[in-house]
């Protein structure tokens, strides 16, 4: 007992160590930042694209931001998955009140049914792009943009080495239901994982010319499910960098019940197990986090029952290090976040008791989610089900032209609206 009690202490150590480094490594990003001018000069001709599948309840904001950045020269492509998709008579009536002379909305058209919708639509758009492009960039339909958005996001590229610039994802919820916290709560863990283990997310993101015309893009992109975590192995194979941008943190504040908000996760988890080489590493600190505390909180009662008061405070004493050290990550990273968020004229709400509150039963979620991703071969996206047993194995089993939710589906599916 005594020896199963030092190997969970030890484990929790090394456990602690890891997410401060994480913390820490992310704080003194968002520092770099907030001490350093964003005004960047360097706009070379950039094209966004926006790939949609359904009507986001968010569209008319991303729009808006989208259509009205503080860039010199830039397009924007519009694929719409369906010519009876909803969005695309949304996004023409949008257009017509709101013209845009650098606007063009086309149907998706590649339909080798082995990728994600989302991975052809880029496709299409990116094999359509005029000669003089030298930066693409898409985001997701979820995705505010704020003014000077695309600006900060492709400032990285001016860096011959950096090949993507990658924006990064904040979950501010106004509602404290299960799920929306949990989703939060494990967000707000998974930012610094995504940032020391260059995890892209592809809800706001730029790739320099090298990138985007390398035919290993495309070629791979046409056989993945997803079209951002693999990103990381494609930088490498070209020798580029992945550069992430704490300007284009973008805030997320809508709710999400916990079904979805446990599918969600799953579906990220998938994601990163098919496509990130850091999956094990991944696994491991959350598989080995919620057995670690579990048994060494099992082990303290036992120990305070019995009068050993040295190894019940030595256990007690473990679980708030490895605890304590991935509260004051979170904390110090929400912090300079908010931070960052206020220098551009926008802010959130902070809820950080509460976060703390949900950290503990999120861990074990998160190992739920962990298992359920390691057995998971049928995913299904936005009513497409595809069935994927290994990462470059892709099919389409089920397709249909995106049909409205009706009132008893509509709470299930306000999240990822995007392809």
């Amino acid at each position: 007992m005594f020896v199963l009690a030092t190997v969970c202490i030890f484990c929790l150590f090394c456990f602690a160590v890891l997410n401060f480094y994480w913390g820490h490594k992310t704080a003194r990003l968002y520092r770099t930042h907030l001490n350093q001018s964003s005004n960047s000069d360097f706009t070379p001709v950039a094209t966004v694209i926006l790939s949609l599948r359904g009507n986001d309840p968010f569209l008319a904001d991303c729009l808006g931001g989208l259509l009205n950045q503080d860039y010199p020269a830039y397009t924007v492509k519009i694929i719409v998955d369906h010519v009876d998709d909803p969005a695309l008579t949304f996004v023409d009536q949008y257009l017509e009140q709101h013209a845009h002379p650098h606007c063009e909305v086309t149907i998706r058209e590649i339909n080798n049914g082995a990728c994600g919708l989302k991975n052809a639509s880029l496709v299409q758009a990116m094999k359509s792009l005029d000669e003089n492009v030298e930066v693409v960039a898409w985001l997701d339909a979820d995705v505010v943009p704020h003014r000077s958005w695309l600006r900060e996001l492709v400032a990285p590229l001016q860096n011959p080495d950096v090949g993507i610039a990658s924006g990064i994802r904040w979950y501010a919820p106004r509602d404290a239901n299960p799920g929306t916290m949990i989703r939060h709560a494990w967000n707000t863990g998974a930012l610094i994982q995504m940032i020391s283990l260059e995890i892209a997310w592809g809800g706001s993101i730029a790739l320099s010319r090298s990138v985007y015309q390398s035919p290993l893009l495309a070629d791979t992109f046409l056989k993945m499910l997803w079209d951002d975590t693999g990103l990381k192995s494609i930088a490498a194979e070209l020798d580029k960098q992945v550069h992430f941008v704490p300007a284009a943190t973008m805030i997320n504040a809508e709710s999400i019940p916990f079904p979805s908000c446990f599918r969600y996760m799953t579906r990220q988890l998938v994601n990163a197990r098919f496509y990130h080489s850091k999956w094990w590493l991944i696994a491991t600190v959350g598989f080995g986090m919620a057995a670690a505390q579990t048994v060494l909180l099992i082990l303290g009662l036992k120990f305070l029952s019995e009068g050993n008061l040295l190894w019940a405070g030595l256990s007690a004493g473990g679980l708030l290090l490895s605890n304590g050290c991935v509260a004051a990550a979170i904390y110090r990273v929400s912090l300079l976040i908010q931070q960052t968020v206020r220098s551009r004229g926008e802010d959130f709400q902070r809820q950080p008791l509460r976060t703390m509150g949900y950290l503990w039963i999120t861990m074990y979620i998160f190992s739920a989610a962990l298992f359920a991703a390691m057995k998971t071969k049928i995913i299904n996206w936005r009513g497409v089900i595809y069935h994927a047993p290994a990462p470059c194995q892709v099919e389409i089993l089920h397709y249909e032209p995106f049909q409205e939710a009706n009132e008893l589906q509509a709470p299930l599916e306000l999240q990822n609206i995007s392809l």
